[in-house]
């Protein structure tokens, strides 16, 4: 990247929630997101929470919240991509697609089984992610943008998806 300062990814720390809200508020154009985070953050429902950094900038942020999935063999855990953000000079700059393949790769190594996104098909096609194997999962969100994809090949195949409570404010 002739120029660009260098990209550094690493977990969010508490002395970034400012700028982490400033950059959603800005990406989104409302606090909706921002506020979204915080209560995730507050109520202790985000399993992973990366941002990007460029030189002192934070310039994206990905939230990985925690869902319950109930299953005929019990309740498991899963994670969910939201938000995705960049700040909006950058866009186009694979810095979100940094932030997702860092986060999947960490969950990945945690011992996640399974994510699901509501999004664009096309852009988190990319990532492996699947409008087929989110099907047979029961959520508030399942429609033709809500999209799962498995960490590991004994990862559930069906259930009903619970996001955290401060979801329900989207809804």
């Amino acid at each position: 990247m002739t120029g660009e300062r260098a990209l550094t990814i690493r977990p969010e720390t508490p002395e970034d929630a400012p700028a982490i809200a400033a950059l959603l508020q800005s990406a989104f154009g409302g606090p909706m997101e921002a506020n979204l985070v915080e209560r995730l953050r507050a109520d202790g429902d985000l399993a992973l929470a990366l941002v990007a950094i460029e030189g002192d900038d934070i310039v994206g942020y990905v939230g990985w919240p925690r869902l319950s999935l109930e299953t005929a063999q019990g309740a498991r855990s899963a994670a969910a991509l939201a938000p995705l953000a960049v700040t909006p000079p950058r866009h186009g700059n694979g810095i979100g697609s940094a932030l997702v393949r860092a986060g999947l790769d960490e969950l990945r190594a945690g011992g996640e089984t399974l994510v699901f996104v509501l999004g664009d098909p096309d852009y988190y096609r990319r990532f492996g992610f699947s409008l087929k194997t989110a099907r047979l999962f029961e959520s508030i969100y399942t429609g033709t943008h809500f999209m799962a994809l498995r960490l590991d090949p004994g990862a559930p195949e069906r259930g009903r998806l619970r996001y955290p409570a401060p979801f329900d404010t989207l809804t």
